[in-house]
């Protein structure tokens, strides 16, 4: 079981149980006020993660109130593209995970709006990299979503967004914190997730528990 003290032991990164996951559903409508209610996690969702894939989902508290979660399932690397909720069986996961699969594909990290610019996300993604390590796996695989490509969305192209971010021109809000903390880029996805402000596009990404793997294979 993961308990980790950060920031100076203010906050307290730990696996989740069954009796946060009412906490999990407020930090997750406060995180994505503008995702579809049809992708938003609920308690239930939750609750059913924690059961299918214990070690995989995480919480962080500060004085004993969650601030941010974290939900993850194994599989193996996808063979095709599929959308937020084909990927992660219409939120629950129960089908897309594979008890012994080489990833581990995170669907969901938020943290509450007065928290962020703490490099409390970054330091969620550690830990679960440590689970990985801890459970053999190659690494974690996301795809993080594009925030900021909704503003630019008639202006550019999500592979030219993408680019821009590669060169520094700008940063996006998610997907710049995700690079720092050791994501790579694979490819954009198009129409992968039912929120206007991320201009329905995420990243597929990839952090790999060896610094020196190289992902061969790509959609």
């Amino acid at each position: 079981m993961i308990k980790k003290d950060v920031l100076f032991n203010e906050f307290l990164i730990r696996n989740a149980t069954p009796e946060d996951a009412v906490q999990m559903e407020y930090v997750q409508q406060q995180c994505y006020p503008t995702l579809d209610p049809t992708e938003l996690l609920n308690r239930n969702h939750f609750i059913n993660h924690i059961k299918v894939f214990p070690e995989g989902q995480i919480v962080l508290e500060r004085d004993g109130v969650i601030v941010g979660s974290a939900s993850t399932f194994r599989c193996n690397f996808p063979t095709q593209e599929s959308t937020f909720l084909e990927s992660s069986d219409n939120l629950w996961i129960t089908n897309a995970h594979v008890p012994d699969g080489e990833w581990m594909y995170g669907i969901d990290m938020g943290i509450l709006p007065e928290y962020r610019g703490l490099g409390l996300s970054k330091e969620m993604y550690t830990v679960r990299q440590e689970i990985c390590k801890e459970l053999g796996l190659k690494g974690q695989l996301i795809a993080g979503m594009t925030i900021g490509y909704g503003k630019m969305k008639e202006k550019m192209t999500i592979q030219e967004y993408c680019y821009a971010l590669e060169i520094k021109k700008f940063t996006d809000p998610t997907v710049t914190p995700q690079k720092k903390a050791g994501f790579r880029w694979i490819k954009p996805l198009y129409n992968h997730i039912n929120d206007p402000e991320a201009g329905f596009a995420c990243v597929f990404m990839y952090y790999p528990v060896d610094d020196n793997y190289k992902l061969e294979c790509k959609l």
